[in-house]
């Protein structure tokens, strides 16, 4: 089954926690702190290749979690990097957050883009030594890795797309003129999947791509809608394929206002490239004031017209050298077809917020965050290291200013804290998770 599109989860690899140890050997009594840090997350990784045509085996699965990063050791050990996880696509997909933006447009095999970055990987004692004094007791924790929705639509890489109504000979048309063998049938919608050929010439190779019959409306979802339009965006050239049989009730100039129509309505783009016209069927003997209509409407639209027959042959050559022709004037221009995307991460954002809801305060912030996370909730000093870090950076202040005062509840990074200002018995204080923080200590001893 031909599968263009896929939504799933992808979960960089959580980062390794840091080591608390001491150097304890003979003649050395007082070695020191030298816990190694932990290894950083693995990612999760988009690349491009052309061992696989659809997305059916990406979509087969919902979630995708990249390797954990190993803990640190003693003697300044530091922990393995997490295996990244690799995800192969075709050429051709584009990758989109959810609120659709671009995130990346893997056209060419090779092409690699990191969907999920791991954690940071938790430092050390030793590594804490300049910021918690000469004895830091305590160690990071592995930061959590990034997680988030992405979907994923596939637009084929063809430099010829040939557009027509149901059973108007495109498919018929690719086997002609490629080793491609789709399947051909005498009625509506044979073709439920597009299909890529490949022409074979003197000089050049191209690519060729038939797109399943479109109807008016399609556009808007009408027929097979907008699930197979995407697929021309890509193409340099567009060849529109016209049913020229007396009996098929159709009338070629219409076809071909409506697929123009069509086109412009989905992507107004497509009409700047290089289009033809084919009119099929010949062999037929069609009425001539038909002919001379379509080529009239041709005229004023300032399409070149051919005329063919798929069955015997007739015109193809000409038309095969006219299709060469474009796509090597579109290469030598350097057509750009589709999306481009330079994606860069975004910057850590050393803002925060601070909202408040039924006495509740809330803090929002990529550091702050972090910071909490990152933090062992097991370790006496490790809090007061992380209320030092907080002053650090403000977050007391911003608090005060929030109107909040001794007492109230603070949540951050999923973490509820009792809000009490610099100078009281404890800076920052656990509120929701003291009870089963004691429970897991006292199981633990």
């Amino acid at each position: 089954m031909f599968i263009d599109e896929a939504r799933i989860f992808v979960e960089g690899g959580r980062g390794g926690d840091g080591c608390a140890s001491f150097l304890r050997e003979k003649y050395r009594p007082n070695g020191g702190p030298d816990g190694g840090n932990g290894g950083a997350g693995g990612a999760v990784v988009l690349e491009a290749t052309n061992s696989v045509r659809t997305l059916s085996e990406v979509s087969r699965k919902r979630s995708y979690r990249a390797g954990h990063g190993a803990r640190g050791g003693s003697k300044n050990k530091r922990g393995a990097r997490g295996r990244d996880l690799v995800i192969l696509v075709p050429p051709g997909t584009v990758a989109r957050d959810e609120d659709g933006r671009a995130l990346a447009d893997l056209v060419e095999p090779g092409q690699e883009f990191v969907a999920a970055c791991g954690g940071r990987g938790g430092r050390g004692n030793a590594g804490l030594v300049q910021e918690a004094g000469p004895l830091p007791r305590f160690a990071e924790k592995g930061e959590p890795g990034e997680g988030r929705l992405i979907k994923l639509d596939l637009k084929l890489i063809a430099d010829v797309a040939i557009v027509g109504f149901p059973n108007a000979g495109k498919s018929s048309l690719i086997s002609r003129i490629s080793a491609a063998r789709p399947k051909v049938a005498d009625y509506p919608f044979t073709t439920l999947e597009p299909n890529l050929g490949v022409v074979v010439g003197l000089d050049s190779d191209f690519v060729v791509t038939d797109v399943p019959g479109l109807v008016e409306g399609a556009h808007e979802g009408k027929g097979m809608g907008t699930a197979f339009l995407r697929h021309i965006e890509r193409a340099a050239v567009i060849l529109y394929l016209v049913d020229m049989s007396p009996d098929s009730g159709r009338q070629p100039v219409d076809d071909l206002v409506v697929l123009e129509g069509e086109l412009g309505s989905f992507n107004e783009a497509l009409l700047a490239r290089q289009r033809l016209v084919a009119a099929n069927k010949m062999d037929l003997s069609p009425p001539a004031p038909e002919v001379e209509s379509l080529a009239e409407e041709c005229g004023r639209r300032g399409l070149e017209l051919f005329e063919i027959s798929v069955v015997t042959g007739q015109g193809i050559k000409r038309l095969l050298g006219r299709m060469t022709e474009m796509v090597d004037r579109a290469r030598e221009e350097g057509v750009l077809t589709g999306e481009r995307v330079t994606y860069e991460p975004a910057i850590e954002d050393e803002t925060m917020t601070v909202t408040s809801e039924d006495g509740r305060f809330m803090i929002i912030g990529a550091r702050i965050e972090r910071l909490v996370r990152m933090t062992d909730w097991n370790n006496d000093e490790a809090r007061a290291f992380l209320a030092r870090k907080l002053r650090a950076v403000g977050v007391e202040d911003a608090l005060a200013r929030a109107g909040a005062t001794a007492g109230d509840d603070v949540e951050i990074a999923g973490r509820t804290f009792e809000y009490l200002p610099e100078g009281r018995e404890a800076p920052v204080a656990e509120a929701a998770d003291a009870v089963e923080e004691e429970r897991a200590e006292s199981e633990d001893g």
